[in-house]
């Protein structure tokens, strides 16, 4: 496949800023063909904006006038699983935002017919491509780090709203948000084998917070926490992995990345104990590598599904993937409401 044609489904705020933009650094393997939302204004804007050659307010009209190979497809995610449930039997291959599905049981359903038509779904985790993250994985993959044993992650933000029809808020926090670290656990260690979670809520409903107790293969551990009583002016996001003797440090929403190794990168003159260790930040020169949307992994993800669909390859993380973050999402709030830990395989 010389080109992947590509179109889009949904002009709202999210896709518009974050995802659109970062087409037109793939153009040489895209043809963008055409772009469709109920409000006929965003459909024709964002066919104006980004290149698209038309524009549609109607999906079934939409699907069956033009010819494509791929998909984008962002809203609720009823809408995307029975938008990509449509258009995977259309032989479409599909880019889906986090979560997939409202459920574990709508994501199965996706999978199944993911399977069946032999077209893939790619779940836009886009932490995975976020630089500090990618450096991160890099590292904890080299001999010289050992297997991660122990991971922590805190993901804290302001208020957090119940969202599409999801309650009580604390629940859909799960589902809507810290989902996005359920699935950097599972990218850092592997699969999770049970959890033990406890819920406090404040008296204002959308203030809440979880303390996560993990457990890996092997009986390897984690601890999260993650809570809606912080701020949204900065959401406080880490990640810190232990390996044998090493350990590595992701900060500041992965912009900051210091690794400790289990012995010094430079010889020193110096007292024993102690550790000289890397420090990476980002480069602040404008350039299209330092934009936003390549940091914070936007870019990479949509690069990584074009590629994928014109290789004939499986995207990562696929909607697998995006079943298996929903399912710690589940595990985590039965847990909190029954104090008991859940087992998830």
């Amino acid at each position: 496949m010389e080109k992947v044609r590509i179109g889009f489904i949904g002009c709202g705020s999210h896709s518009t800023e974050n995802l659109y933009p970062c087409l037109r650094y793939i153009t040489d393997r895209a043809d963008l063909v055409a772009v469709c939302d109920l409000k006929e204004d965003l459909a024709k804007r964002n066919a104006k904006w980004f290149g698209f050659e038309r524009w549609y307010t109607d999906v079934e009209q939409f699907l069956k006038q033009e010819s494509l190979d791929a998909v984008f497809i962002v809203g609720p995610p009823s809408m995307q699983t029975s938008l990509g449930i449509s258009c995977l039997k259309s032989g479409l291959h599909v880019f889906v935002e986090k979560p997939p599905s409202m459920s574990v049981e709508e994501a199965r359903k996706f999978l199944e017919v993911s399977k069946k038509t032999r077209c893939n779904v790619m779940v836009g985790f886009m932490k995975r491509f976020a630089l500090g993250y990618r450096l991160a994985k890099k590292v904890i993959q080299d001999p010289e780090f050992g297997r991660p044993v122990h991971i922590v992650t805190k993901f804290a933000n302001g208020p957090y709203e119940a969202v599409w029809g999801i309650h009580p808020p604390s629940k859909a926090y799960l589902i809507g948000q810290a989902v996005h670290h359920f699935d950097l656990v599972r990218y850092f260690m592997g699969e999770v084998k049970e959890v033990y979670a406890r819920l406090y809520e404040a008296s204002v409903e959308e203030k809440f917070s979880y303390s996560v107790l993990l457990t890996f293969d092997d009986d390897r551990t984690g601890v999260m926490n993650l809570n809606s009583c912080q701020s949204w002016s900065k959401i406080d996001e880490y990640v810190e992995i232990t390996g044998d003797g090493a350990f590595v440090f992701i900060d500041d929403m992965a912009t900051q990345v210091r690794y400790y190794p289990k012995t010094d990168w430079i010889k020193m003159d110096m007292p024993r104990g102690i550790n000289v260790g890397n420090f990476w930040e980002l480069n602040h020169l404008p350039s299209r590598w330092n934009q936003s949307r390549y940091i914070r992994g936007y870019c990479g993800e949509v690069e990584h599904f074009v590629n994928s669909v014109m290789r004939g390859e499986t995207p990562s993380p696929n909607i697998e993937d995006g079943l298996k973050a929903l399912q710690i999402a589940e595990s985590v709030w039965k847990s909190a409401q029954t104090l008991s830990k859940v087992t998830l395989f």
